[in-house]
């Protein structure tokens, strides 16, 4: 059983990145849409189509997230 559902996309999840402060996790899906999750709330804080395809790897780099 899972302790938490985050739910947002609506397409399969193609990548996710937990930040080493562990207080946010981005989700990239197959639509392109990308969702900035609070760990601490367990909600959206951000939700943006990056590209028009699929979104296949997601990280960070100096506080900006790169597709």
């Amino acid at each position: 059983q899972p302790t938490y559902i985050l739910r947002g996309h609506t397409a399969q999840i193609h990548a996710a990145h937990f930040y080493s402060s562990n207080t946010r996790l981005a989700t990239a899906d197959a639509s392109g849409w990308i969702i900035l999750w609070s760990l601490h709330t367990r909600r959206a804080t951000a939700v943006w189509k990056a590209h028009e395809g699929s979104v296949l790897k997601v990280g960070d780099w100096d506080g900006k997230i790169i597709t």
